[in-house]
């Protein structure tokens, strides 16, 4: 009977979170959560600086400013790019290509609340297809939350 415990205990569930080494952002004040986010955040930051190139009106989602020491940026959306990364796992070329419609989105006078909600719907659903690839509902959802980030990005016409 002990034994089932014990191995039961070692195979305890975890959430489905990875661990985050979250040592870079120990200096904020602020709960285990706060500093997750900061990570998230830090790692959304470190995209878009590396892809500054591709993604036109970068600046929209993050900027620093040396000559007056300001920073500043969509904290929200720059969280939900990091965790794609991190979390989630997708590759640094779909993280940049998400930024970019972030940018058109924002361009167009979408809130930064509006795009972090498409871009965690896109997360959600993506994690849930693959979780179940042969459900075509999930499939289905999956296209549509992109197509809704995208059709943030269309400018719309007037008559």
């Amino acid at each position: 009977m002990q034994e089932q415990i014990s191995a039961a205990a070692a195979e305890k569930r975890k959430r489905g979170r990875p661990a985050i080494d979250v040592s870079m952002t120990s200096c904020l004040n602020g709960t285990h959560r706060t500093h997750v986010n900061a990570m998230y955040m830090y790692e959304g930051v470190s995209i878009i600086s590396e892809a500054a190139s591709e993604i036109p009106d970068h600046e929209l989602l993050w900027f620093a400013d040396d000559r007056t020491r300001t920073a500043g940026g969509k904290q929200g959306i720059l969280e939900q790019i990091g965790r794609m990364r991190l979390q989630d796992g997708y590759g640094f070329d779909s993280c940049v290509a998400i930024a970019d419609l972030a940018v058109c989105a924002l361009k167009q006078k979408h809130t930064s609340r509006e795009i972090e909600n498409a871009i965690r719907k896109i997360r959600m659903t993506a994690n849930r297809e693959w979780e179940n690839p042969e459900d075509e509902l999930l499939t289905k959802q999956a296209k549509q939350a992109v197509l809704d980030l995208r059709l943030m990005t269309i400018v719309p016409k007037y008559r």
